[in-house]
């Protein structure tokens, strides 16, 4: 068993040097209270640091996990897992991996064996030679030749949904009883005469 291996045929790591985190440059730090510096001119801002997409955990070939699976980052299963998945991050499952999971994550690639749910609130990758039993709900999913899939697949947005949402009216308001049927998404785009 392997722990964070960096290469990986499905998965590309970023160039060395290109995640890692800066200390901040005594340049951007504030002056203390009182200091001539600090009325003078307000601080220049910090820069942004860099966002990591290094593989903060690794549950190799061989191990077995069950229960709720909470994380940030980018997360790697090989083994099997069974209980419920939620991030805000990105989810790697493996060629070897055997998932019985509700999965709630903001991207997921999927290379290996899935039975349950998958909410992927960014995107959902299904890569060969993956096999996948269960809905997906994603804006956009993309899937490889020779995938398995046996599920159904939901691509709307939030903003489409909530359109689509019924508005109550206030109490007492008999304006436009007439009115009250849905409307399509693409009316709402035409300028107002």
């Amino acid at each position: 068993m392997k722990f964070g291996r960096r290469d990986s045929s499905l998965f590309a790591s970023p160039p060395p040097g290109d995640g890692e985190l800066l200390p901040p440059e005594p340049s951007a730090l504030p002056a203390p209270m009182g200091h001539p510096a600090a009325a003078a001119a307000p601080a220049p801002r910090p820069k942004p640091r860099a966002v990591s997409n290094e593989l903060n955990a690794f549950l190799g070939k061989g191990c077995i996990y069950e229960g709720k699976l909470t994380f940030e980052g980018r997360v790697r299963i090989d083994g099997r897992f069974t209980g419920e998945i939620f991030s805000n991050d990105t989810l790697e499952i493996g060629p070897d991996a055997e998932i019985e999971a509700q999965i709630d994550v903001a991207a997921v690639v999927i290379a290996g064996s899935v039975t349950g749910n998958i909410n992927a609130r960014a995107r959902c990758d299904l890569r060969a030679p993956a096999v996948v039993a269960g809905n997906i709900t994603s804006p956009v999913i993309t899937m490889q030749e020779g995938v398995q899939f046996d599920g159904a697949m939901t691509m709307s947005t939030a903003l489409e949904s909530a359109v689509r949402a019924p508005t109550k009216r206030a109490p007492g308001s008999d304006k436009n009883k007439a009115d009250s049927t849905p409307r399509d998404p693409s009316e709402l785009l035409k300028p107002v005469q």
